[in-house]
């Protein structure tokens, strides 16, 4: 993967690969924060010398979760405010991965000793899936939509949502 343009969130750098930047820089650190998450979790998953990871597992999933939430009402209001012609079947995929991690959420009391990085496993690979396919590919539809209406750039940003 190539490295990209830093972006910083807070105090906080990160590191985002251009096949991942949108051009709209309020999603893109949205994008690196949640990237980050799945970092955080797969950082979990091979630490080896953790024994009881069920707090951190949900401490990840709920974060995840806020930024998600946040993220997604930020980015359909910008679909919106540009006019996008598939905003939603995009909302459909949001609604689907908010319900996908809201199960990953509810199966944290249930873990044990023998399952925790199992599930951690898989949630590591569900979101790196999922966010590759969809800001490569899905977001990437609104923003080609948006160069080809001469509105990439907004003078008028929305509002920053809280990091």
């Amino acid at each position: 993967m190539r490295k990209g343009s830093g972006v910083t969130i807070g105090m906080k750098q990160y590191e985002v690969s251009e096949e991942y930047r949108t051009g709209n820089e309020t999603i893109d650190q949205q994008h690196a924060r949640m990237l980050d998450h799945t970092q955080r979790a797969y950082q979990l998953f091979t630490d080896e010398n953790m024994l009881f990871k069920c707090a951190d597992i949900n401490k990840i999933l709920e974060g995840l979760s806020f930024h998600t939430a946040a993220h997604f009402a930020y980015e359909e209001e910008y679909m919106r405010e540009i006019g996008f012609d598939q905003l939603e079947e995009h909302i459909k995929r949001h609604e689907a991965f908010s319900r996908k991690l809201q199960e990953f959420i509810d199966r944290v009391p249930r873990l044990s000793l023998d399952t925790q990085d199992e599930m951690l496993g898989e949630v590591f690979e569900y979101l790196q899936e999922w966010w590759k396919v969809h800001i490569t590919q899905e977001d990437m539809k609104y923003v080609e939509f948006a160069e080809k209406r001469g509105c990439s750039d907004r003078s008028e940003p929305l509002p920053h949502p809280a990091n």
